[in-house]
């Protein structure tokens, strides 16, 4: 089977240091980069009101996001019963961001920021909107904002780290996630995104130290398992990298990269039927995506290769001269 070029992935996937690196038809899925809006628990520094001195410190009041990850009709629920609290916007603007409404989200975000000017976590919000609209110099400032507010604050020293990796920027980057690592509470993110620019360089085993050390933070981080998988099989370790895969799949069923590296992996062990359901999958999950794009066309070149086996392995006509194509005119 010839190697054939399917399209990137995603964006990201452009700048040479984020390409998987392994032999093979279909290239792997990569999980570049999760912009962080907000961490948990983070405290909001409200602006100081008018009789406050001037030389006294914003007040900061802690923000308790709710347990569990918020829908936009459930978000839109807390801002109308809590329209003055800074925390409902960030709630409603990352739900908006989730469904893939960033515009949506900017103006919640934009609320927050009348309510809450002062904290950091505005800021970032706001920069990982303006990346998700692709104003990447709104976004810089963003975020240059929020470490300003607050050097320790790990969301912007990451999402900055994002910004440079789409600029192209591998040392700025690799600065901003180690910089996030080394922040309380550690973002498990920041070390999956170090990794991605260690393959790239060539330091598989430096790449995996790091998706492992996400995990240690958080087992559950479905970009730490894809990234660790996708390592594992370009060393070889097919039976490894399909195990993450599916680990990732049980904590996230419509993970549309950990769903399209399982059809490579069986696409390469040539159980073609089955590789082209898993990208179906994908489609069928969000066909607007990248990466659905990026399956429409693996299964497309796979279709036209079994079309030509089949065509190749059917007996042809006696009256048709050795060598001639069947049917042609």
């Amino acid at each position: 089977m010839e190697s054939i070029a399917l399209p990137t992935l995603s964006e990201l996937r452009e700048h040479k240091f984020m390409n998987a690196k392994r032999p093979g038809l279909f290239p792997l899925a990569l999980i570049a980069i999760a912009a962080l809006p907000a961490l948990v628990g983070v405290a909001l520094a409200q602006s100081a009101a008018p009789s406050t001195p001037a030389a006294t410190k914003p007040t900061k009041t802690t923000v308790t996001p709710p347990a569990q990850t918020l829908s936009v009709e459930q978000a839109q629920g807390l801002v109308r019963s809590s329209p003055k609290d800074p925390a409902s916007y960030l709630a409603l603007g990352s739900a908006y961001r989730r469904a893939g409404r960033p515009k949506d989200a900017l103006q919640a975000f934009q609320k927050m920021a009348a309510l809450a000017p002062n904290a950091s976590i505005t800021h970032v919000s706001l920069g990982a909107v303006y990346m998700d609209l692709k104003r990447p110099s709104d976004a810089l400032k963003e975020f240059k904002q929020a470490i300003k507010l607050d050097p320790n604050d790990g969301a912007a020293h990451y999402n900055l780290g994002n910004y440079y990796v789409q600029e192209g920027r591998r040392d700025d980057a690799t600065a901003s996630y180690r910089r996030a690592t080394e922040l309380t509470p550690p973002i498990p993110d920041a070390w999956v995104s170090l990794g991605l620019i260690q393959a790239e360089l060539g330091k598989s085993d430096e790449a995996i130290a790091d998706y492992k050390k996400a995990l240690a933070i958080d087992s559950t981080n479905v970009r730490a398992l894809c990234n660790l998988g996708n390592s594992q099989y370009g060393m070889g370790r097919i039976s490894e990298a399909t195990a993450l895969y599916r680990k990732a799949l049980k904590i996230d069923p419509r993970s549309q990269e950990a769903i399209y590296n399982m059809g490579v992996a069986f696409a390469d062990a040539q159980i073609y039927r089955e590789a082209i359901n898993y990208w179906q999958r994908v489609v069928t999950i969000d066909s607007t995506a990248v990466i659905a794009q990026s399956a429409r066309s693996s299964i497309q070149v796979l279709q036209e290769f079994l079309d030509q086996q089949k065509a190749s392995t059917t007996p042809q006509r006696s009256s048709t001269p050795p060598g001639q194509p069947t049917g042609s005119h």
